[in-house]
């Protein structure tokens, strides 16, 4: 072989090699730049300042689906049937006094769902829209629609659907976030004022602090006053057949309070019922003067676990919420449970199939239990016979 072509070779063989090493250094800057990124991010997550100050809870231990017991598992709400789906997340369900369902959707719209002379739901017609996001519904003795709106506050739709704000504020101050309601027989209107935070963010969860009320409108002064506060997000609301007292689920401590309007107690305030195997959303009474209580999604383990290490509540308090959308979905087990006037639970419906759940609502009308949802959960109005 001439000496000139080994030559030649030997440069290219290293020209190839040195190529190579390049390249090689290249992907191990870009890889350890891109390493580098994450890193940092954990860094500045760890040493940022907290928006909060965690509050340390220990959560009781949840009751189990699997022992015997009013919370083991069945699947009751498995055979749930759709009544409507023209609202996709209808929150709470009521109906007024020829037995018309009423319902509101997340986007503004309350819809109305007639039935014939059989039971069978017609088609949902709009009812109203109040430009705003409607929660709890309920008719008062006049015929008018109440709603707590989270955005707007404490409405009044009359038969034709106009609508008049009744309250916006409290003391000076706004009404962060209407969310429930009943009201007694002389037109007093309960309803929840959920959290002084607006909205509904994982940052509440993580700094376990009561920021929820307790309100009372009163038509006659058209006034409205705070009887309790301090609240760990206040939500469904419900008197009892005497309305000597009346309820309030705290769904970030899994349990119902009870509020005493007369008797002996009048003015203070107890535990109804603790240690819900979920998130307890609305609260409805039935003729019997049984509580249903929507739970929206059962026991988080990781909530739990971070109540108890303020630290690790802290670090998750920064994280940006778009980034928690999944960790908060519920659970795809749907859940209601049935309580006593005495606050005894009786029974539990399921659906652990999935199907329906992220259950806000339970509400038992003419032989039926029906269910509402919210965003997150499944969609449309179901109902199912209320045998057992």
């Amino acid at each position: 072989m001439p000496l000139h072509t080994s030559a030649h070779s030997k440069k290219t063989a290293e020209d190839t090699n040195r190529r190579k090493r390049s390249s090689l250094k290249r992907v191990l800057r870009w890889g350890l730049a891109l390493l580098a990124v994450p890193l940092i991010g954990v860094t500045v997550l760890l040493l940022a300042p907290s928006p909060v100050e965690p509050a340390k809870w220990s959560a009781p231990t949840p009751p189990s689906f699997d022992q015997e017991g009013p919370w083991k598992q069945n699947n009751k709400l498995s055979s749930a049937q759709l009544v409507t789906d023209a609202p996709r997340f209808p929150e709470f369900i009521t109906f007024d006094k020829e037995g018309v369902l009423y319902t509101g959707d997340s986007g503004g719209k309350i819809y109305k769902v007639a039935f014939d002379a059989k039971g069978n739901p017609q088609k949902a017609q709009v009812f109203a829209d109040t430009k705003g996001t409607p929660n709890g519904l309920k008719f008062d003795a006049n015929g008018n629609l109440i709603v707590t709106d989270i955005k707007r506050g404490l409405l009044s739709i009359n038969p034709s659907g106009s609508i008049v704000v009744l309250a916006d504020q409290v003391g000076g101050q706004p009404i962060y976030l209407a969310n429930e309601l009943d009201i007694a027989q002389d037109g007093s209107i309960y309803f929840s004022d959920t959290s002084n935070y607006g909205s509904v963010t994982f940052k509440e969860i993580a700094e376990n602090k009561p920021h929820g009320r307790l309100l009372k409108y009163d038509p006659m002064t058209k006034q409205t006053t705070v009887l309790l506060e301090g609240l760990y997000f206040a939500n469904g609301i419900a008197l009892s057949a005497d309305e000597d007292f009346v309820l309030v689920a705290e769904s970030y401590h899994y349990q119902l309070t009870r509020y005493w309007l007369k008797g002996p107690k009048k003015g203070t305030s107890d535990i109804f019922a603790d240690n819900l195997a979920g998130f307890p959303d609305n609260i409805t009474r039935d003729e019997q003067g049984h509580f249903w209580v929507g739970i929206f999604t059962t026991r988080i383990a990781f909530v739990d676990q971070m109540h108890s290490n303020p630290w690790l509540a802290s670090i998750m308090a920064k994280v940006p919420q778009a980034l928690l959308s999944g960790a908060s979905a519920p659970a795809k087990h749907g859940l209601a449970a049935e309580f006593s006037p005495q606050g005894e639970l009786i029974g539990s419906w399921h659906d652990p199939e999935g199907t329906l759940y992220g259950v806000t609502t339970a509400a038992s009308h003419n032989g039926y239990l029906y269910i509402g949802t919210a965003p997150g959960g499944s969609q449309g109005v179901h109902r199912l016979p209320l045998t057992k």
